[in-house]
């Protein structure tokens, strides 16, 4: 077990604890808190590959350290950044750490995916934008994806685009570039800094006509343009285009196709990500054309046409995690209420069209027998915006 500790000049050092020490540090020290520390101890030369900071030394801890946590001390710094901007920290190594200040451009769901010794492991990904003009993924594990990352998707659902602090990200060159939050890393939701204010006073100024350039390329998305409208989006003849941008609008769902609005999934695993693809019924169960498995068993999963509507309107179809972020339940769980609750199936959907929404989307270039066709609007993760009458 290990903390890093700051003192009121900013000087960082990392504390160690092993055995029945960490135990105790452990239960007892917590992030924030002021404490005095003394007592014997170690000096040793700190391992750079897992150290967040410039440091020479570390403490290593043993039963003999005492700590008194001390009253609040507005001198102590909440934390020590050697702030660089995202496309700045993107031009470093691989496995370099860096500091980083961002704006969530939006936040995914919580997946497993397994490590190289089998164990399985929580991941959630984001998206954080700076003045720059750049952005990038930012990957949360394990209880960084659940604890820091839903409570930044509690503030996007209700309206706030949150400021993070990233401490001790790690630069990855997979897919691009893009930042990990691991174990030593920090990770601070809308402190009260000097930089974060600097942040959002470029953020009311210029956010909305900003086209961010992605640096990460686990997606063909590779920016996220200006606030516009569908009139826009269609008079820019989309379909020229090999990959579309990303687009931010804000509409409201004027209509939505309750008849079909899921598919049934494969729920095979491959590579450590669930297949998901479309599956047929057959006597045993559901065949997959594409793993070519047969299971007993599939998944609903969303396919949720949807009519979206500022001045003009479109036909948008939302996948899984966009649905599931519009609806506010699972497909299973709609297709449920829908066959043995109508009422209340029918009160929700009425809500959902009551709404005004930011939307993120991009258009899907089709083939068709040769022919190309710009069959409709894909729609990306959403943020709501509160209702005004």
């Amino acid at each position: 077990m290990s903390f890093d500790v700051v003192d009121v000049q900013g000087t960082e050092i990392r504390i160690i604890g092993s055995d029945d020490c960490a135990l105790v540090l452990s239960d007892k020290i917590v992030q924030g808190i002021v404490y005095s520390f003394s007592g014997s101890g170690g000096i040793r030369r700190s391992n750079q590959a897992y150290t967040p900071f410039e440091v020479t030394w570390e403490i290593q801890a043993n039963k003999g350290m005492e700590f008194t946590a001390l009253d609040e001390d507005a001198t102590f710094p909440r934390i020590v950044l050697a702030k660089t901007s995202i496309l700045s920290a993107c031009q470093k190594e691989r496995d370099s750490f860096v500091d980083v200040v961002g704006i969530v451009i939006w936040i995914g769901t919580i997946t497993v995916t397994s490590r190289d010794s089998g164990t399985f492991v929580k991941k959630r990904t984001l998206c954080l934008g700076d003045d720059s003009g750049h952005s990038v993924d930012l990957c949360l594990w394990d209880l960084k994806a659940e604890e820091e990352g839903s409570y930044i998707q509690e503030r996007i659902d209700s309206g706030v685009q949150p400021i993070i602090c990233v401490k001790g990200g790690k630069v990855s060159d997979y897919n691009g570039k893009s930042l990990s939050a691991i174990g030593v890393s920090t990770i601070l939701i809308e402190p009260e800094m000097e930089a974060v204010a600097d942040l959002r006073e470029w953020m009311t100024l210029y956010y909305n006509v900003t086209n961010f350039i992605h640096l990460s390329t686990s997606s063909s998305r590779q920016t996220v343009s200006c606030t516009t409208t569908l009139s826009e989006i269609s008079n820019m003849q989309l379909k020229v285009l090999e990959s579309s941008p990303i687009y931010r609008v804000i509409a409201t769902v004027k209509e939505m196709k309750t008849d079909e609005f899921y598919y049934n999934a494969c729920i095979n695993v491959v590579n450590a990500r669930q297949c998901g693809k479309k599956t047929t019924r057959t006597a045993d169960g559901w065949f997959c054309s594409y793993c070519n498995i047969e299971s007993a068993n599939m998944e609903f999963k969303y396919a949720l046409k949807m009519c979206i509507e500022d001045s003009s309107h479109v036909w948008a179809i939302a996948f899984q995690e966009a649905a599931q972020e519009i609806v506010g339940m699972s497909a299973k769980e709609l297709a449920t209420m829908r066959d043995e609750n109508y009422p209340a199936f029918s009160l929700l959907i009425d809500g959902i069209r009551s709404k005004i929404y930011k939307f993120k989307i991009w258009s899907k270039l089709e083939k068709y027998q040769d022919m190309e066709k710009l069959s409709y609007m894909e729609l990306a993760k959403t943020n709501k915006i509160k209702h005004t009458s």
